[in-house]
């Protein structure tokens, strides 16, 4: 687990500013390019200091003859540092979930979870009246889900952490609009949930919505031993199930979705500090990110990875 807010190094940031000079030639030197993107990583307490970020761009960049300025060099060490400040996570690409996403699914196999029998050894596991094991595991589309929640003429709102929600110092921006500081968010995130779990949402009622099962990892990881599976009701409350696939063990999950924003943050079990948070339209796609709030004072970006039960497994339940 990270220490602070912050998975560049200024080594890392100028070394970012000091590639991007490596493949042209500079009137200035690597070393003054580098050092500018130090600069910029100095100011979200690096691992290393920025005179060995300095060092560590200058001495790839001056194996070579940038053609473009030190400043040039120095802007991308920029947006290296500003991509991945704040937070402790940075801009995966789509393609990069999609190959993490994969890999996670290529090692799951606890596919009986919330079949037949599995409640019963889970007794204290939230259900919907009435479910059977193929409509737990039923995925949800964004028409169905924005209709579902209200959303009817609503535009799908994609919490991509990284580009369009981004940690900046310590203040926190959303589609480029300031959204307060890093602790402002992460009560907001704490407000949504605690207001889903406050609510009254039986679950006999015919009110829920499948939004399926995910298997949960951290970004990079190959395997994930955390099973979620979620329902909404129409108004926005968030219930489901957290599983750890190696102990068995199932919390209960609560939480809501802002009818704003379109934001879902949710807590599990009895701990109330520790916040997840996404996006409805997130939990509508194959994979999407996620985010764990541990406190106010430290956050990591997880993937969702969506899964689908085999049939042979499907038609036991």
């Amino acid at each position: 687990m990270p220490q602070n807010r912050n998975s560049a190094t200024g080594a890392q940031g100028a070394a970012a500013g000091a590639a991007y000079n490596n493949r042209n030639s500079s009137q200035y030197s690597g070393k003054q390019g580098a050092a500018a993107g130090a600069a910029y990583n100095n100011r979200n307490s690096p691992q290393y200091s920025g005179a060995q970020g300095a060092a560590a761009g200058a001495a790839a960049s001056n194996r070579n003859n940038p053609q473009y300025s030190g400043a040039q060099g120095a802007a991308a060490g920029y947006a290296a540092g500003q991509n991945r400040s704040g937070a402790g996570f940075g801009n995966a690409t789509a393609s990069q979930r999609y190959n993490a996403a994969s890999t996670v699914r290529g090692n799951y196999s606890d596919y009986g979870a919330y079949g037949k029998g599995w409640y019963a050894d889970h007794p204290n596991a939230w259900a919907a009246a009435g479910w059977d094991a193929r409509r737990v595991w039923t995925p949800a589309t964004w028409t169905a889900a924005g209709a579902w929640c209200g959303f009817h003429s609503a535009a799908p709102v994609y919490y991509n952490y990284g580009s369009n929600v981004t940690y900046q110092g310590d203040n926190v921006y959303v589609d480029g609009q300031d959204a307060g500081t890093s602790a402002q968010y992460y009560q907001g995130a704490q407000t949504l949930a605690s207001a889903g779990s406050d609510a009254a949402a039986p679950a006999d009622s015919s009110d829920w919505m499948p939004l399926g099962v995910f298997a949960f990892s951290r970004n990079a990881q190959t395997a994930s031993n955390v099973t979620i599976q979620l329902a909404v009701n129409k108004q926005g409350i968030i219930r489901g199930n957290y599983t750890d696939t190696d102990t068995h063990k199932t919390q209960l999950i609560q939480g809501s979705v802002d009818k704003a924003t379109q934001r879902v943050a949710f807590t599990v079990g009895d701990n109330t500090t520790n916040i997840v948070e996404t996006g409805l339209y997130n939990l509508t796609k194959d994979e999407a990110p996620a985010l764990i709030h541990f406190g106010q004072d430290r956050t990591e970006q997880w993937l969702l990875v969506r899964l689908k039960q085999p049939d042979a497994t499907a038609s036991n339940n």
